[in-house]
């Protein structure tokens, strides 16, 4: 598993697509700096290290990196990247958006970054930053805040996650529980050996095997929550060969009685 790092989750996104670190632009440090003096200017804030590192590898643009949504509960597909939903997340319209905060004497909420603008569904995404650290990423849905991820690199990391499931694995079963059945789904995971991800978080729930071979996602685990549970493409023989014990035996049931099984 790669580290917590911007290059962790470069390397996690290059196992699937090995051309990833050199299709994607980042920003020059004179944009950054220019950015991030903006952002200071509009809401005293100071661009955090891990999203600072995120604009220099990726600031400009992550060519291909997009969710499939050609299966239900995804969201609207998105052009060019999928890191916060339909919003934009590259520098230029970021620095476009803090100019008219500016010019307007307006600012994003109380110590809060804005990570991606000018969205159809989500107008804006926000960071929380405290003291120069990236704190939980969310939107908000009338007045009210929707979060998304705990920090900054666990968001983009349960975004990669969602990316090799859609595009890089066979999708064995998806389908909509209760919050009792993802509780009783995410338990039944870890008694089946898989491996809960460190990036998993009270938002999403996402678990694999050791060999990666497995993956299980759980969206919006909390409130309306939908698995999605996907093996390594090409071959159906890792649902077979380990179905060696009764935990195993366990979980496998679980997934048939959720009437999701074999739906793709």
């Amino acid at each position: 598993m790669c580290d917590a790092s911007i290059d962790g989750f470069i390397q996690l996104i290059a196992r699937y697509r090995p051309d990833f670190p050199e299709i994607i632009q980042g920003a020059s440090v004179a944009q950054i700096d220019a950015f991030a003096e903006l952002v200071y200017q509009v809401s005293a804030l100071t661009l955090p290290l891990d999203y600072y590192n995120f604009l220099l590898k990726m600031g400009v643009s992550v060519p291909g990196f997009f969710v499939d949504t050609s299966r239900p509960g995804w969201g609207e597909r998105i052009p060019w990247c999928a890191f916060v939903e339909d919003a934009s997340p590259d520098i230029e319209s970021l620095f476009e958006y803090y100019s008219y905060q500016l010019e307007e004497s307006e600012s994003p909420p109380s110590q809060c970054l804005a990570v991606g603008v000018f969205g159809m569904d989500f107008e804006e995404v926000f960071l929380e930053c405290y003291e120069g650290i990236a704190g939980r990423v969310f939107t908000q849905v009338s007045d009210s805040k929707v979060f998304w991820a705990e920090s900054w690199v666990g968001h983009l990391y349960k975004r990669g996650f969602r990316y090799i499931i859609s595009n890089h694995m066979h999708i064995q079963a998806y389908n909509p529980i209760t919050c009792q059945a993802a509780s009783q789904l995410a338990e039944l995971a870890r008694t089946y050996g898989l491996e809960v991800m460190w990036f998993s978080d009270a938002f999403d729930f996402c678990a694999a095997s050791q060999d990666w071979e497995i993956l299980l996602y759980i969206s919006k685990y909390a409130t309306s929550p939908w698995f999605y549970l996907a093996g390594k493409k090409q071959s159906r023989s890792w649902i077979w060969e380990r179905l060696t014990s009764p935990a195993v035996d366990d979980f496998w049931q679980f997934i048939k009685r959720s009437d999701a099984f074999g739906k793709i």
